[in-house]
């Protein structure tokens, strides 16, 4: 049955704000369970809204983060960035999904397009930094 549009809009937000807990149950007790369930409520989030580009940007800092999943982070970021432009951070978290896989080329595009559009300071100074230090250890290759 085809739920109205409007009672999938408000489950997929009740979907996100599940994750969220389940997220904080595992940040809290370090259980990698909890963040498991954390991504299926995410999934089910994004399965309910395809344009829900908050819920890919959290699932897939999650992947990268706390899953050592950094592939699955860079389509669920890349997917957020292209729902919605103004989310900077999913540019900033798929350059350190990248740095994970070796692919010091991405990470350091990415960075360098956080810089351009990102405006939180600590972000900012974190990426300048990684741009530093990578384009030291690529020149050092």
């Amino acid at each position: 049955m085809q739920l109205p549009p409007i009672l999938g809009f408000a489950r997929s937000r009740y979907y996100y704000l599940l994750a969220g807990t389940y997220r904080h149950f595992g940040n809290t007790n370090h259980l990698v369970s909890e963040y498991e369930r954390a991504v299926e409520a995410f999934t089910r989030a994004v399965t309910l809204d395809p344009a829900f580009a908050r819920a890919y940007l959290e699932r897939g800092i999650l992947y990268w983060r706390e899953l050592d999943l950094p592939r699955r982070a860079i389509l669920d970021l890349t997917r957020a960035y292209d729902l919605d432009g103004t989310l900077h951070e999913a540019r900033f978290n798929r350059g350190i999904a990248h740095q994970q896989l070796r692919e010091y080329g991405e990470a350091m595009a990415d960075f360098r397009a956080y810089l351009e559009e990102g405006k939180h300071p600590y972000w900012r100074e974190y990426a300048e930094s990684m741009l530093r230090e990578l384009s030291e250890w690529v020149a050092s290759q």
